[in-house]
């Protein structure tokens, strides 16, 4: 009988490692947005521009998909399915024009790509600053993104 825990036991161990590893890399990209809003300087292993990294709305079609990236968390949205937020750990990869984020938190597992290039909107031939890649449940999805500052702000009710 206890032979049998052994495995169980172990699996558990790495789990929570791995979660913990994963919380303490979300507290740290939490601490750098945070520094980065205080002090008006950008960290130098962050290599991007803000508007790549900082707080992005990223949208695709066929089928219908949208991310939020905020400070402390990105939320999942997709057609028919409810909404799934995630604690935002930051960029896990960056180049100058280019930040990849890979979440693995349960029970959404996915890569997502950030580029600074022009992307136009299949559904409303809207023009964007960036450009997405989404790999989900072994589809590559592709989508457009802005960053919120380049939002246009809503009109007054």
């Amino acid at each position: 009988m206890i032979k049998g825990l052994r495995p169980l036991l172990l699996a558990n161990l790495i789990a929570l490692s791995g979660l913990a590893w994963t919380e303490a890399r979300a507290e740290e990209a939490i601490a750098k947005q945070e520094d980065v809003k205080t002090t008006g300087t950008v960290p130098a292993d962050i290599t991007a521009p803000k508007e790549i990294w900082g707080e992005v709305n990223v949208l695709g079609t066929g089928p219908y998909w949208a991310l939020s990236i905020r400070e402390g968390q990105i939320t999942f949205s997709r057609a028919g399915k409810n909404d799934v937020i995630t604690v935002n750990p930051g960029p896990m990869a960056m180049t100058e024009d280019s930040a990849t984020w890979t979440i693995t938190h349960p029970p959404q597992h996915y890569t997502l790509t950030v580029t600074k290039e022009t992307c136009v909107d299949g559904a409303s031939a809207k023009r964007y600053d960036l450009a997405a890649k989404l790999v989900f449940q072994g589809r590559t999805l592709y989508g457009c993104a802005a960053s919120v500052a380049a939002l246009p702000a809503k009109p007054a009710p």
